[in-house]
Protein backbone atom coordinates (compact mmCIF):
# COMPACT_ATOMS: atom_id res chain seq x y z
CA UNK A 1 0.00 0.00 0.00
CA UNK A 2 1.46 3.40 -0.91
CA UNK A 3 2.43 5.69 1.94
CA UNK A 4 -0.38 8.06 0.98
CA UNK A 5 -2.89 5.22 1.32
CA UNK A 6 -1.64 4.31 4.79
CA UNK A 7 -1.77 7.94 5.88
CA UNK A 8 -5.29 8.28 4.49
CA UNK A 9 -6.40 5.14 6.35
CA UNK A 10 -4.95 6.54 9.59
CA UNK A 11 -6.68 9.89 9.12
CA UNK A 12 -9.95 8.12 8.39
CA UNK A 13 -9.88 6.43 11.81
CA UNK A 14 -8.46 9.40 13.74
CA UNK A 15 -10.91 10.53 16.41
CA UNK A 16 -13.36 7.73 15.64
CA UNK A 17 -11.90 4.94 17.78
CA UNK A 18 -12.68 6.67 21.07
CA UNK A 19 -16.28 7.25 19.96
CA UNK A 20 -16.61 3.52 19.23
CA UNK A 21 -15.17 2.82 22.69
CA UNK A 22 -17.76 5.08 24.35
CA UNK A 23 -20.59 3.62 22.28
CA UNK A 24 -19.61 0.12 23.42
CA UNK A 25 -19.44 1.31 27.03
CA UNK A 26 -23.08 2.32 26.76
CA UNK A 27 -24.01 -1.01 25.19
CA UNK A 28 -22.17 -2.86 27.96
CA UNK A 29 -23.87 -0.96 30.78
CA UNK A 30 -27.26 -1.66 29.20
CA UNK A 31 -26.43 -5.37 29.07
CA UNK A 32 -25.43 -5.36 32.74
CA UNK A 33 -28.61 -3.47 33.68
CA UNK A 34 -30.77 -5.96 31.77
CA UNK A 35 -34.38 -5.54 32.87
CA UNK A 36 -33.28 -2.86 35.37
CA UNK A 37 -34.46 -4.90 38.33
CA UNK A 38 -33.12 -3.85 41.76
CA UNK A 39 -30.47 -6.60 41.69
CA UNK A 40 -29.32 -5.54 38.24
CA UNK A 41 -29.18 -1.86 39.16
CA UNK A 42 -27.16 -2.66 42.29
CA UNK A 43 -24.67 -4.43 40.05
CA UNK A 44 -24.52 -1.39 37.77
CA UNK A 45 -23.97 0.92 40.76
CA UNK A 46 -21.12 -1.20 42.13
CA UNK A 47 -19.58 -1.55 38.66
CA UNK A 48 -19.60 2.23 38.29
CA UNK A 49 -18.15 2.82 41.76
CA UNK A 50 -15.28 0.38 41.24
CA UNK A 51 -14.36 1.93 37.90
CA UNK A 52 -14.37 5.45 39.30
CA UNK A 53 -12.07 4.44 42.14
CA UNK A 54 -9.67 2.65 39.78
CA UNK A 55 -9.84 4.60 36.53
CA UNK A 56 -9.36 8.17 37.78
CA UNK A 57 -5.99 7.72 39.54
CA UNK A 58 -4.81 5.08 37.05
CA UNK A 59 -5.69 7.27 34.08
CA UNK A 60 -4.02 10.38 35.47
CA UNK A 61 -0.91 8.37 36.38
CA UNK A 62 -0.74 6.88 32.89
CA UNK A 63 -1.12 10.38 31.43
CA UNK A 64 2.12 11.32 33.15
CA UNK A 65 4.08 8.67 31.22
CA UNK A 66 6.08 9.64 28.15
CA UNK A 67 3.69 8.30 25.51
CA UNK A 68 2.22 11.34 23.77
CA UNK A 69 -1.20 9.67 24.09
CA UNK A 70 -4.29 11.41 25.45
CA UNK A 71 -5.30 8.75 28.00
CA UNK A 72 -9.04 8.10 28.19
CA UNK A 73 -9.37 6.06 31.40
CA UNK A 74 -10.15 8.95 33.77
CA UNK A 75 -12.77 10.21 31.30
CA UNK A 76 -14.15 6.70 31.17
CA UNK A 77 -14.79 6.85 34.92
CA UNK A 78 -17.11 9.82 34.42
CA UNK A 79 -18.72 8.17 31.39
CA UNK A 80 -19.69 5.27 33.63
CA UNK A 81 -21.16 7.66 36.22
CA UNK A 82 -23.26 9.34 33.52
CA UNK A 83 -24.29 5.95 32.12
CA UNK A 84 -25.35 4.85 35.62
CA UNK A 85 -27.80 7.75 35.66
CA UNK A 86 -28.98 7.49 32.05
CA UNK A 87 -29.70 3.78 32.38
CA UNK A 88 -32.64 4.68 34.61
CA UNK A 89 -34.39 6.57 31.78
CA UNK A 90 -37.16 5.02 29.67
CA UNK A 91 -36.39 4.32 26.02
CA UNK A 92 -37.95 7.42 24.49
CA UNK A 93 -36.27 9.82 26.88
CA UNK A 94 -32.96 7.99 26.55
CA UNK A 95 -33.06 8.25 22.75
CA UNK A 96 -33.76 11.98 23.03
CA UNK A 97 -30.49 12.54 24.91
CA UNK A 98 -28.12 12.02 21.94
CA UNK A 99 -30.50 13.85 19.59
CA UNK A 100 -30.39 16.93 21.83
CA UNK A 101 -26.78 16.76 22.99
CA UNK A 102 -25.33 16.37 19.49
CA UNK A 103 -26.27 20.05 19.06
CA UNK A 104 -26.17 21.34 22.64
CA UNK A 105 -22.80 19.77 23.50
CA UNK A 106 -20.79 21.51 20.73
CA UNK A 107 -22.58 24.81 21.43
CA UNK A 108 -21.66 24.54 25.11
CA UNK A 109 -18.03 23.86 24.15
CA UNK A 110 -17.84 26.88 21.87
CA UNK A 111 -19.62 29.14 24.36
CA UNK A 112 -17.27 28.01 27.14
CA UNK A 113 -14.26 28.65 24.92
CA UNK A 114 -15.53 32.15 24.19
CA UNK A 115 -16.15 32.94 27.86
CA UNK A 116 -13.07 31.19 29.32
CA UNK A 117 -10.49 30.83 26.53
CA UNK A 118 -7.45 30.23 28.74
CA UNK A 119 -8.20 26.60 29.73
CA UNK A 120 -8.56 25.72 26.04
CA UNK A 121 -5.19 27.35 25.26
CA UNK A 122 -3.34 25.52 28.05
CA UNK A 123 -3.55 22.11 26.44
CA UNK A 124 -6.00 19.31 27.00
CA UNK A 125 -4.05 16.68 28.98
CA UNK A 126 -5.35 16.24 32.53
CA UNK A 127 -2.85 16.24 35.39
CA UNK A 128 -3.09 15.74 39.15
CA UNK A 129 -3.99 18.94 40.93
CA UNK A 130 -7.05 20.95 41.88
CA UNK A 131 -10.11 18.63 41.83
CA UNK A 132 -12.22 21.47 40.39
CA UNK A 133 -9.80 21.85 37.48
CA UNK A 134 -9.82 18.10 36.88
CA UNK A 135 -13.63 18.09 36.85
CA UNK A 136 -13.69 21.04 34.43
CA UNK A 137 -11.27 19.29 32.09
CA UNK A 138 -13.23 16.04 32.18
CA UNK A 139 -16.50 17.78 31.33
CA UNK A 140 -15.39 20.56 28.98
CA UNK A 141 -11.77 21.36 28.23
CA UNK A 142 -10.13 17.95 28.08
CA UNK A 143 -9.45 15.75 25.10
CA UNK A 144 -12.62 13.64 25.40
CA UNK A 145 -15.16 16.02 27.01
CA UNK A 146 -18.17 14.35 28.57
CA UNK A 147 -20.47 17.08 27.26
CA UNK A 148 -20.11 15.65 23.74
CA UNK A 149 -19.17 12.04 24.56
CA UNK A 150 -22.63 11.65 26.08
CA UNK A 151 -23.98 11.31 22.51
CA UNK A 152 -22.42 7.91 21.69
CA UNK A 153 -22.74 6.86 25.34
CA UNK A 154 -26.51 7.40 25.46
CA UNK A 155 -27.02 5.90 22.00
CA UNK A 156 -25.00 2.86 23.09
CA UNK A 157 -27.29 2.43 26.10
CA UNK A 158 -30.32 2.57 23.81
CA UNK A 159 -28.78 0.08 21.36
CA UNK A 160 -27.91 -2.25 24.24
CA UNK A 161 -31.62 -2.58 25.01
CA UNK A 162 -32.33 -3.89 21.52
CA UNK A 163 -32.10 -7.56 20.53
CA UNK A 164 -28.51 -7.68 19.26
CA UNK A 165 -28.96 -11.30 18.18
CA UNK A 166 -31.66 -10.36 15.67
CA UNK A 167 -30.44 -10.12 12.05
CA UNK A 168 -32.65 -7.06 11.52
CA UNK A 169 -30.90 -5.22 14.35
CA UNK A 170 -27.49 -6.02 12.95
CA UNK A 171 -28.48 -4.93 9.45
CA UNK A 172 -29.89 -1.70 10.83
CA UNK A 173 -26.64 -0.99 12.68
CA UNK A 174 -24.48 -1.76 9.66
CA UNK A 175 -26.51 -0.20 6.85
CA UNK A 176 -27.91 2.65 8.92
CA UNK A 177 -24.50 3.46 10.31
CA UNK A 178 -22.87 3.64 6.89
CA UNK A 179 -25.71 5.77 5.51
CA UNK A 180 -25.72 8.18 8.46
CA UNK A 181 -21.94 8.58 8.35
CA UNK A 182 -22.00 9.32 4.64
CA UNK A 183 -24.85 11.81 5.07
CA UNK A 184 -23.10 13.62 7.96
CA UNK A 185 -19.81 14.01 6.13
CA UNK A 186 -21.52 15.03 2.89
CA UNK A 187 -23.65 17.64 4.64
CA UNK A 188 -20.60 19.02 6.45
CA UNK A 189 -18.63 19.19 3.20
CA UNK A 190 -21.44 20.97 1.34
CA UNK A 191 -22.08 23.50 4.11
CA UNK A 192 -18.39 24.20 4.50
CA UNK A 193 -18.28 25.07 0.81
CA UNK A 194 -21.20 27.45 1.25
CA UNK A 195 -20.12 29.22 4.43
CA UNK A 196 -16.34 28.98 3.91
CA UNK A 197 -15.16 28.33 7.50
CA UNK A 198 -11.62 29.17 8.65
CA UNK A 199 -8.64 26.90 7.82
CA UNK A 200 -8.55 23.42 9.34
CA UNK A 201 -5.91 24.39 11.92
CA UNK A 202 -8.34 26.95 13.34
CA UNK A 203 -11.18 24.46 13.68
CA UNK A 204 -11.02 23.69 17.38
CA UNK A 205 -12.94 24.95 20.39
CA UNK A 206 -11.34 28.25 21.26
CA UNK A 207 -11.21 31.91 20.32
CA UNK A 208 -11.00 32.93 16.67
CA UNK A 209 -7.84 34.77 15.59
CA UNK A 210 -9.62 38.13 15.50
CA UNK A 211 -11.42 37.62 18.80
CA UNK A 212 -14.75 35.98 19.55
CA UNK A 213 -15.61 32.54 18.23
CA UNK A 214 -15.57 31.14 14.70
CA UNK A 215 -19.06 29.65 14.76
CA UNK A 216 -18.51 28.01 11.38
CA UNK A 217 -16.38 25.59 13.40
CA UNK A 218 -19.72 23.82 13.94
CA UNK A 219 -19.39 22.52 10.37
CA UNK A 220 -16.13 20.67 10.98
CA UNK A 221 -16.16 16.92 10.30
CA UNK A 222 -12.60 16.14 11.46
CA UNK A 223 -11.72 13.70 14.21
CA UNK A 224 -11.68 15.10 17.77
CA UNK A 225 -13.31 18.35 16.68
CA UNK A 226 -16.35 17.52 18.88
CA UNK A 227 -18.65 19.30 16.44
CA UNK A 228 -22.11 17.99 15.37
CA UNK A 229 -21.25 16.50 11.97
CA UNK A 230 -18.07 14.96 13.38
CA UNK A 231 -19.95 13.40 16.30
CA UNK A 232 -22.74 12.08 14.08
CA UNK A 233 -20.28 10.64 11.56
CA UNK A 234 -18.07 8.98 14.18
CA UNK A 235 -21.03 7.58 16.13
CA UNK A 236 -22.59 6.24 12.93
CA UNK A 237 -19.31 4.57 11.98
CA UNK A 238 -19.23 3.02 15.47
CA UNK A 239 -22.72 1.60 14.91
CA UNK A 240 -21.64 0.16 11.55
CA UNK A 241 -18.53 -1.42 13.09
CA UNK A 242 -20.64 -2.96 15.86
CA UNK A 243 -23.13 -4.38 13.37
CA UNK A 244 -20.36 -5.76 11.16
CA UNK A 245 -18.53 -7.29 14.13
CA UNK A 246 -21.67 -9.06 15.31
CA UNK A 247 -22.28 -10.53 11.85
CA UNK A 248 -18.68 -11.63 11.26
CA UNK A 249 -18.28 -13.08 14.76
CA UNK A 250 -21.40 -15.19 14.24
CA UNK A 251 -20.30 -16.51 10.87
CA UNK A 252 -16.59 -16.95 11.64
CA UNK A 253 -16.40 -17.62 15.38
CA UNK A 254 -13.07 -19.47 15.30
CA UNK A 255 -11.36 -16.95 13.04
CA UNK A 256 -12.47 -14.02 15.21
CA UNK A 257 -11.75 -15.71 18.55
CA UNK A 258 -8.29 -14.09 18.98
CA UNK A 259 -9.79 -10.64 18.50
CA UNK A 260 -12.59 -11.50 20.93
CA UNK A 261 -9.94 -12.55 23.44
CA UNK A 262 -8.28 -9.14 23.11
CA UNK A 263 -11.65 -7.48 23.66
CA UNK A 264 -12.26 -9.51 26.80
CA UNK A 265 -9.13 -8.04 28.39
CA UNK A 266 -9.42 -4.55 26.90
CA UNK A 267 -8.30 -2.74 30.06
CA UNK A 268 -5.16 -4.88 30.43
CA UNK A 269 -4.31 -4.42 26.74
CA UNK A 270 -4.94 -0.67 26.88
CA UNK A 271 -2.71 -0.17 29.91
CA UNK A 272 -0.14 -2.56 28.45
CA UNK A 273 0.14 -0.69 25.16
CA UNK A 274 0.77 2.57 27.06
CA UNK A 275 3.53 0.91 29.09
CA UNK A 276 5.05 -0.40 25.85
CA UNK A 277 4.90 3.09 24.31
CA UNK A 278 6.63 4.47 27.38
CA UNK A 279 9.33 1.84 27.75
CA UNK A 280 9.73 0.35 24.27
CA UNK A 281 8.31 2.88 21.76
CA UNK A 282 10.01 1.13 18.83
CA UNK A 283 7.45 -1.65 19.15
CA UNK A 284 4.66 0.69 18.03
CA UNK A 285 6.19 3.82 16.50
CA UNK A 286 7.74 3.97 13.02
CA UNK A 287 9.50 6.66 11.01
CA UNK A 288 6.86 6.55 8.25
CA UNK A 289 3.22 5.39 8.02
CA UNK A 290 4.05 2.05 6.42
CA UNK A 291 6.63 1.16 9.06
CA UNK A 292 4.28 2.26 11.83
CA UNK A 293 1.50 0.12 10.35
CA UNK A 294 3.78 -2.93 10.29
CA UNK A 295 4.78 -2.43 13.92
CA UNK A 296 1.20 -1.94 15.07
CA UNK A 297 0.22 -5.11 13.18
CA UNK A 298 3.04 -7.01 14.91
CA UNK A 299 1.87 -5.74 18.29
CA UNK A 300 -1.71 -6.79 17.52
CA UNK A 301 -0.66 -10.30 16.47
CA UNK A 302 1.45 -10.78 19.60
CA UNK A 303 -1.30 -9.37 21.81
CA UNK A 304 -3.97 -11.59 20.25
CA UNK A 305 -1.78 -14.66 20.72
CA UNK A 306 -1.07 -13.83 24.36
CA UNK A 307 -4.74 -13.06 25.07
CA UNK A 308 -5.86 -16.33 23.46
CA UNK A 309 -3.34 -18.27 25.54
CA UNK A 310 -4.42 -16.44 28.69
CA UNK A 311 -8.11 -17.31 28.24
CA UNK A 312 -7.26 -20.93 27.54
CA UNK A 313 -6.30 -21.08 31.24
CA UNK A 314 -8.00 -18.21 33.10
CA UNK A 315 -11.49 -16.66 32.84
CA UNK A 316 -10.51 -12.96 32.98
CA UNK A 317 -7.62 -10.69 32.15
CA UNK A 318 -5.31 -9.56 34.99
CA UNK A 319 -6.72 -6.08 35.55
CA UNK A 320 -10.24 -7.27 34.75
CA UNK A 321 -9.92 -9.78 37.59
CA UNK A 322 -9.16 -6.96 40.04
CA UNK A 323 -12.20 -5.01 38.83
CA UNK A 324 -14.42 -8.06 39.20
CA UNK A 325 -13.48 -8.90 42.79
CA UNK A 326 -15.95 -6.49 44.47
CA UNK A 327 -18.77 -7.82 42.27
CA UNK A 328 -18.38 -11.30 43.74
CA UNK A 329 -20.25 -10.08 46.82
CA UNK A 330 -23.41 -9.59 44.72
CA UNK A 331 -25.80 -12.34 43.60
CA UNK A 332 -24.92 -13.67 40.17
CA UNK A 333 -26.95 -12.24 37.31
CA UNK A 334 -29.05 -14.27 34.92
CA UNK A 335 -27.33 -16.55 32.40
CA UNK A 336 -25.95 -14.64 29.46
CA UNK A 337 -25.34 -11.43 31.40
CA UNK A 338 -22.37 -9.50 30.16
CA UNK A 339 -19.99 -6.98 31.63
CA UNK A 340 -19.37 -3.49 30.22
CA UNK A 341 -17.46 -3.27 26.95
CA UNK A 342 -14.36 -1.15 26.53
CA UNK A 343 -11.65 -0.60 29.17
CA UNK A 344 -12.30 -2.83 32.11
CA UNK A 345 -14.54 -5.17 30.16
CA UNK A 346 -15.24 -8.58 31.61
CA UNK A 347 -16.21 -11.74 29.76
CA UNK A 348 -18.39 -11.15 26.72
Amino acid sequence: MPLEGVATAYNATYGRAFVLFVLLAGVGVALVAGDRSPDRLRRVALTVAVRVVVFVPLGIWLQGLDTGVAVILHYYALYFVVAGVLVLLPDRVLLAVPLVMVVVGPLVLLAAAAAFPEPFRQGRFIELGDPAVIARDLVLTGYYPVVTAVVPLALGLWIGRRDLRAPATRRALLVGGVAAAAAAHTAGWVLRGVFRPPPADALAPGPAPGGGIAWTTLLDTGGHSEMPFSIIGATAIGCAVLGLALVVADRLPRATWPLAAVGRMALSVYVGHLLVLHGFPGWLIGDDPLEALARVARFLVVTAALASAWFAVLPRGPLETLLHLPLRALPSTAPGARAPAGPGAGPR
